[in-house]
């Protein structure tokens, strides 16, 4: 008999960092269990192989076709990146297969938080000019390198998840499928039944809310709320059904639990471990081999000798470096003041820490993907680069570990509605996420726009710690 003491995972949000948080009593996985719905995929591909695949796929007379022209270029094709970005702010569809809604240039805010872009602005006023002059960011269909990965809330990945149990039972609890197709009913007028977490007089009390954002009127929003707020109502329903489960000393008999019961409290312990999680995708092999790290993670700000032998050496080295190095004591002398450093992700923390940063020409740096301008490595003359008045300290980010997903895992995923894929200017992958006045995570969402803000709108309804920008 297994037994398993029950406690939810609660989520802080520390005054002075929106981002950091910490999760009490971590519950480990009841049970692994084989998926036999997983929609699987081929491979992951980054967008520069989509991109030149549909040059290759536009070539009409294959009689015509040269075997030595079959490699493209790619610097040769400028900043696509940016055409695409074009292309989504026009209305353009990019992609059939986009899990969003096509968005209007109209519902894309080019700016969503005076506050963040003051922040930025004293932190590193050139990447802020940046940003300013054209920040973008919107939802594409497959993880790119240099594009990030953001978690959906559990409601988003109940309602994705269409042909999942949980899934189909959201369907039946509010009839999505009739109803949302349905001119005729309105999604607002929702009952009980459907399960709404928050109570109508708390929703329509301004002064016990004050950084309820203005949330949508439009007809997507309506529907967004809809089947969000259904799924806030399987989720409660699916909580009371263990919690009655539960006996004496607020313990829980694992073998008792169902099939559907375990997975779906797996879905939920996965979603409170990964909570708003936004990752930036590093690296990406054919393989199936996706590495990504989570830029909203900050672990600290300052260093001493121990901190910084851990961002230098690992995990595994810390122990086995003696003395004072060098390195060490330059690094020491450069980053003292200020250092970003951050939770990669938990896998490769016994590996020294990954340098991101947006400078081209730091010797040693390589570019993640052609075209990002997000550049890693290059850690000898960053250090140097400081010492000499050239750089500051906070043109730079140190990831300690990373998420390693293999056999397109991270695909699988997002298939699954885990992940949202987001194409974006690089200003908001190279930010500091220290102290954000507004989370970077309801951030980056509000200038995707769309189906994508409105899932923003309702999570912040969620917090009492946000004050309205």
């Amino acid at each position: 008999m297994i037994n398993v003491r029950l406690f939810p995972l609660i989520l802080i949000g520390t005054a002075n960092n929106a981002d950091a948080f910490v999760i009490k009593r971590p519950t480990s996985l009841l049970r692994s269990i084989v998926h036999d719905r997983l929609h699987f995929i081929s491979s992951i591909i980054d967008g520069r192989r989509q991109f030149q695949h549909i040059i290759h796929m536009s070539i009409e007379d294959e009689d015509n076709y040269d075997d030595d022209e079959d490699e493209v270029d790619l610097s040769s094709l400028g900043d696509w990146r940016k055409f695409r970005m074009n292309l989504a702010e026009t209305g353009a569809e990019t992609s059939p297969s986009s899990s969003t809604e096509s968005v209007s240039s109209q519902q894309k805010p080019k700016s969503v938080s005076k506050r963040n872009e003051a922040l930025l602005t004293s932190q590193n006023s050139k990447l802020a000019r940046e940003y300013l002059s054209g920040v973008w960011a919107h939802a594409v269909p497959v993880p790119e390198v240099g594009g990030l990965v953001c978690r959906m809330p559990l409601e988003v990945e109940i309602y994705r998840d269409e042909k999942s149990e949980i899934g189909k039972k959201l369907r039946d609890r509010v009839g999505l499928d009739e109803s949302l197709d349905d001119e005729e009913e309105s999604p607002d007028n929702s009952s009980n039944d459907m399960g709404a977490f928050y109570p109508v007089e708390e929703e329509s009390n301004e002064k016990s809310a004050p950084s309820q954002p203005n949330l949508s009127f439009s007809a997507l929003g309506a529907k967004t709320a809809f089947w969000y707020r259904g799924a806030e109502g399987v989720v409660r329903s699916e909580m009371d059904e263990i919690t009655k489960l539960a006996g004496e000393n607020n313990q829980i008999d694992a073998s008792k639990l169902s099939r559907s019961t375990l997975e779906f409290l797996e879905r939920y312990l996965e979603s409170q471990r990964t909570w708003q999680e936004v990752c930036l995708v590093v690296e990406n092999d054919e393989k199936g081999t996706t590495s990504t790290v989570a830029i909203n993670r900050p672990m600290a700000t300052s260093i001493n000798e121990d901190i910084s032998r851990l961002v230098l050496y690992g995990s595994a080295g810390f122990s086995n470096v003696k003395g004072s190095s060098d390195q060490l004591s330059s690094f020491l002398k450069a980053f003292r003041d200020e250092c970003a450093i951050y939770v990669g992700g938990p896998d490769c923390q016994a590996e020294p820490a990954l340098l991101i940063h947006g400078i081209r020409d730091l010797e040693g740096a390589e570019e993640l993907s052609p075209g990002t301008e997000i550049f890693k490595g290059g850690l000898s003359a960053a250090i140097n680069g400081i010492l000499d008045g050239k750089y500051k300290p906070l043109e730079f980010r140190f990831f300690v570990g990373k998420n390693e997903y293999k056999q397109f895992a991270l695909g699988r995923k997002v298939n699954l509605g885990k992940y949202q894929p987001i194409a974006c200017a690089r200003t908001l992958a190279l930010k500091q996420c220290i102290g954000l006045p507004k989370p970077l995570y309801h951030e980056v969402l509000e200038l995707c726009g769309g189906e994508l803000k409105e899932i923003s709108s309702l999570e912040i309804m969620k917090r009492n710690d946000l004050k309205e920008d």
